[in-house]
């Protein structure tokens, strides 16, 4: 998933800090900069690429795993997205 306005690395910072484990990108990019050439062969826009997250979901999740990324996304995006603001005045 892409959240535009956002970096991913902030976002994987505060979704890491509310106990949600993803990543940015593919797992053979993990680290990298630059937005997977994948998504950049797919035609994705630069700003989406640098804002996409890779979440996995398995047979060890429960609802309530979801129902916590779901509860915590929206909050993390709004205050991601504000320290974006302040950072780029």
């Amino acid at each position: 998933m892409s959240i535009p306005g956002t970096d991913s690395e902030a976002l994987l910072m505060h979704l890491d800090l509310a106990g949600i484990a993803c990543s940015s990108g593919s797992a053979c990019s993990t680290g990298a900069v630059e937005p997977s050439h994948v998504l950049t062969a797919m035609g994705v826009p630069r700003e989406l690429g640098v804002a996409a997250l890779r979440f996995s979901f398995g047979k060890q999740n429960t609802a309530e795993d979801v129902d916590a990324l779901i509860a915590a996304l929206p909050k993390i995006v709004e205050k991601v997205r504000a320290l974006a603001a302040v950072l780029h005045r």
